[in-house]
């Protein structure tokens, strides 16, 4: 009988222990799948709100419409143009709004002004993470500085620590930061003139540089029109004391870079400088039946000067982690 129980007993102790393992290893497994379920949520809620914060940068404008200019006030941010009536242009990137998201991303700006730094972040589920750049869709190459919070101290944004990462492009149409633009300039009988206004804001003296683009038509005619620029003051009747003259030199003319007046030199010995407030230049067009359009273009200072010129599309990517 003693014999009987002690294999019995042995029976049940294997069975018990079977018994536990089965449980362990549906207790690994069930563990696992919790986890694995909560990691594809995470990276679906990444996924979603990446989507979601491309969607409305590049199909809205922002609330209210000159959100830049109000720090305090801002409900939401968009980065899409808008028409004569003020209703957003999808896909039509303002590259002004892209440069004043980043100027409210500045580490001083983004701790002094909370409602802005909110409604940022509000885009990205009040995440901090986040990262905007703008590409060449061809090259590959950046066309802006990359936007993410505080970038002015951090040395990056901190994406390549991160072991997830979520990455979504949308292709957008591109403008430069114009103040005005005269199309299709020609000349028919008499060389004529054309003023140009334009603002620098309080700083951006020493924070911007600036530049007069000419556009030519493409492909140039035989004979291109005389451009002749004057900066600050109205041309004279006679034609020696102009700052900018095309032909023969190309544009961009650096009208103030690196906190420079007339880095380039001007043609005229006493050239007025920039200055705070509404400035504007004549333009004198002398040629024929060839169209040329004018622009004032800001741009960050130090910026390279071929970003005077952006391709007219582009990608903007959208980077958000973890």
């Amino acid at each position: 009988m003693n014999e009987h129980g002690q294999i019995f007993t042995l029976d049940m102790f294997f069975a018990l222990v079977l018994t536990a393992l089965i449980i362990s290893s549906s207790g690994l497994a069930l563990e696992q799948v919790r986890k694995q379920t909560n990691d594809y949520f995470l990276r679906y809620s990444l996924e979603q709100t990446a989507n979601d914060a491309a969607d409305v940068l590049v199909k809205t404008g922002g609330t209210p419409d000159d959100w830049p200019k109000q720090p305090n006030s801002i409900e939401a941010v968009g980065l899409c143009q808008t028409d004569q009536h003020g209703f957003p242009i999808p896909n039509s990137l303002s590259i002004q709004k892209l440069e004043n998201l980043r100027q409210l991303c500045k580490n001083e700006i983004w701790e002094s002004y909370p409602a802005a730094s909110q409604a940022i972040k509000a885009l990205f589920n009040r995440s901090e993470k986040f990262e905007l750049i703008l590409i060449d869709e061809t090259t590959n190459e950046n066309l802006w500085p990359p936007v993410y919070p505080r970038w002015n101290i951090k040395q990056s944004s901190g994406v390549q620590d991160s072991s997830e990462v979520v990455v979504v492009k949308r292709l957008v149409a591109t403008n430069v930061i114009t103040e005005n633009l005269l199309e299709n300039l020609i000349h028919i009988s008499k060389p004529p003139r054309y003023q140009i206004y334009f603002n620098v804001d309080p700083g951006e003296l020493n924070t911007r540089d600036w530049y007069i683009v000419l556009t030519r038509s493409l492909p140039p005619p035989p004979i291109q029109p005389e451009v002749r620029i004057w900066v600050n003051r109205n041309p004279s009747d006679g034609d020696g004391d102009r700052d900018f003259k095309s032909p023969p030199h190309d544009s961009p003319f650096r009208i103030r870079c690196d906190g420079v007046d007339y880095p380039d030199g001007s043609d005229y010995a006493f050239p007025v400088p920039l200055h705070e407030g509404q400035n504007f230049i004549w333009i004198r067009i002398s040629g024929k039946n060839a169209p040329v359009n004018v622009s004032i273009v800001s741009l960050p200072r130090g910026s390279p000067s071929k970003l005077v010129e952006l391709p007219p599309v582009a990608t903007l990517v959208v980077k958000l982690w973890r």
